[in-house]
This record gives C-alpha cells, structure tokens and sequence, in this order.
C-alpha cells in the first residue's frame, strides 16, 4: 500500500520501505508551535518572508533525532545559530538554535536518540526548537510530515 501525502506530496510508505526505519520521535517533548511553516511576518524584520520550518516552544528542552540516519551537519551561523542536519535517505530533518549540539558530524543516529539542547542562538528573539524537513533538497511543511509519520507508524514520545 502507497501513503502518498498530497499535503507533501512525497509517498512515505515507498520512503520507509527504502529507508528501513522501525521508528520515528517527536523533536522535543510537546509540540507547541510559536511561529508556523510558510509566508510570515518575520519577528525581528518586520518583513514577510518564507518560513521553511516550525518554531517550537523549548525551555533548555531535549531535541531527539526523528528517524535514524547520518548526522551531515553540525554548524553555526548567523540565521540558525547552532544546528544539526541529520540525513534519512532524500529525507533531511534541521534541528536549529540549539545551546548545545550533543552528537557530531558523521554520527549515525537512532530515531529518538538524544542529539541537542534548544536554545537561543543566531537570529532569534527568545529560546526554541526551529525544526525543518527538506525532501530532495526542497523544504516541505514538517508537521504535515510528521502526521503523515504518525499515521503510519506509532511514534515515539
């Protein structure tokens, strides 16, 4: 059977089925979104912009790997502050504004695997999670994607 996700527009059952994961966690504990996906007025700006992720409220929170895979990435800079790319096949999860980045460049990861500490660095106007998914390189709305994941598998608190 194809999940195919219109809102995304990618078939997940064909991604898992490649992919082989048994697992799949929430970013952070509770997912209370302090600024959505897509075009905003951008809180520091002043200007309307493309958001590409979600902005999750965190208070010094754990931020666990969604799925398993390859940590590509554990940078800084000045938009996303400190944060880790973490690579599931053409699937991408950004983990941003992190006060500490707890895995390293290269790691392998398990789904759920603790991976960082929110915070408040780069650009922001207060501490949280700012969690985004791309899929071949483009951003796709991440909460959409991870209904998409719960109503196909159990997912992890």
């Amino acid at each position: 059977m194809k999940l195919l996700c219109p809102a995304i527009g990618i078939c997940l059952s064909l991604f898992f089925a490649q992919a082989g994961f048994a697992q799949v966690y929430l970013p952070i504990s509770a997912l209370h979104v302090t600024s959505p996906y897509g075009l905003r007025v951008h809180p520091i700006t002043g200007l309307q912009d493309f958001h590409s992720g979600v902005d999750l409220a965190a208070n010094h929170s754990v931020i666990y790997a969604v799925l398993a895979g390859r940590v590509i990435s554990c940078a800084s800079n000045p938009f996303l502050g400190n944060f880790i790319r973490i690579a599931h096949g053409e699937i991408q999860s950004i983990y941003g504004h992190l006060s500490a980045v707890l895995i390293r460049q290269g790691t392998c990861v398990k789904a759920g695997e603790v991976i960082g500490i929110s915070g408040s660095t780069g650009r922001s106007t207060a501490e949280h999670l700012h969690f985004s998914v791309r899929y071949q390189n483009q951003p796709i709305h991440p909460l959409k994607f991870l209904l998409q994941l719960q109503s196909s598998w159990a997912v992890a608190p």
